[in-house]
């Protein structure tokens, strides 16, 4: 499991290098994101628990509700549209949701994997704004919140609270 974090650090690192000449361009996951990821990734309940901020979500997985553990981790060795799905295809392709401009006290982001990013920019960038693709398919929006010990996730990518959908 570690390979895989060390995976997506190296291969997010190396592609914030990479811009194009016009549109959205990806960078690597901040410190704050990395670490909620890794908690997922490495099914870290301890680490992701401490990335969650207080509120409903963190309340559902302390409480081990199964809907969020199977939105998280998917069902029955399916990862298909599960958190943990989309964060295991490395690199990622980190986006600033530009509906949500960032502030001192939320956050909010675009997760893709490289692969979809580049699928669904080449087909709709040029007609349609972010998000590109199909949610919990080719990327998840994730909200971050400020607290007094820093940045933590507070909607588990969507789960119980904000979520879009792309149309094409």
């Amino acid at each position: 499991m570690k390979r895989v974090i060390v995976s997506i650090l190296v291969s997010s690192a190396a592609l914030a290098a990479c811009a194009t000449d016009s549109g959205p361009v990806c960078r690597a996951p901040e410190a704050h994101e990395m670490a909620a990821f890794a908690a997922v990734i490495s099914h870290n309940e301890n680490a992701l628990v401490q990335a969650l901020a207080p509120g409903a979500t963190r309340d559902a997985f302390t409480n081990r509700d199964p809907s969020l553990r199977s939105y998280l981790w998917g069902a029955n060795g399916d990862t298909r549209g599960s958190v943990v799905g989309l964060l295991s295809r490395p690199p990622l392709c980190i986006l600033d949701d530009p509906a949500y401009p960032r502030n001192d006290s939320t956050r909010n982001i675009l997760v893709y994997t490289q692969s979809s990013f580049e699928q669904t920019s080449a087909t709709y960038a040029a007609t349609t704004a972010l998000p590109y693709g199909v949610i919990m398919s080719d990327y998840m929006a994730c909200r971050f919140e400020n607290s007094a010990s820093g940045w933590k996730l507070a909607d588990m990518c969507g789960y119980g609270g904000r979520t879009r959908s792309a149309e094409y």
